[in-house]
């Protein structure tokens, strides 16, 4: 395969490095714990602040933790990646949703948060770019109460945090009744 121009080359870095960040919120986003942990090396280091350990200690950390929310949404925003060879030095934008459904003993509420993940990205003997640290730089945080929620008709496409989400089953997607 012949030498790619630097700067196309530099475009799938970039876009390879966007898909871990992606794959590792939405791993977060549905409690799956394999998919928290591919997004790192294995050697790598997470640094939540009241969190700090390896990828498969982050990700039972992750499971543990936002169980007790009824969803989460880590709604990502604008990265900024800078590639340096084989390391690429990372900043990306997030607002996190971390949301507990009202019910008849009370109010609900959801916790509300602006941070930026600080990563440091390696690319180790050509393999693929994972997250070699991470250090979550926290912005703000504020709770909301929920007094009221939405009921669903039931034929509504609801999220679930496991595999039975429609991102897993993909059902109605390939044809077919959901």
């Amino acid at each position: 395969m012949a030498d790619l121009d630097p700067r196309l080359q530099a475009l799938l870095d970039k876009d390879e490095i966007t898909d871990t960040i992606h794959r590792v919120a939405r791993g977060t986003d549905r409690l799956d714990k394999e998919l928290i942990v591919s997004g790192y090396h294995p050697d790598g280091f997470d640094d939540h602040n009241n969190f700090r350990g390896s990828p498969v200690e982050f990700a039972d950390w992750v499971l543990e933790v936002l169980a007790h929310f009824d969803y989460t949404q880590h709604l990502l925003g604008q990265s900024r990646i800078e590639l340096e060879g084989d390391v690429a030095f990372v900043e990306t934008y997030c607002n996190a949703h971390h949301v507990v459904h009202p019910t008849t003993d009370g109010p609900g509420s959801d916790m509300r948060m602006g941070l930026r993940y600080v990563d440091r990205f390696e690319r180790r003997d050509g393999g693929p770019w994972l997250i070699a640290t991470r250090i979550c730089a926290f912005e703000w945080r504020y709770t909301l109460t929920l007094n009221y929620s939405f009921p669903y008709d039931d034929d509504f496409t609801i999220g679930h945090r496991d595999r039975s989400d429609i991102t897993y089953t993909r059902k109605g997607l390939l044809g077919g009744p959901r």
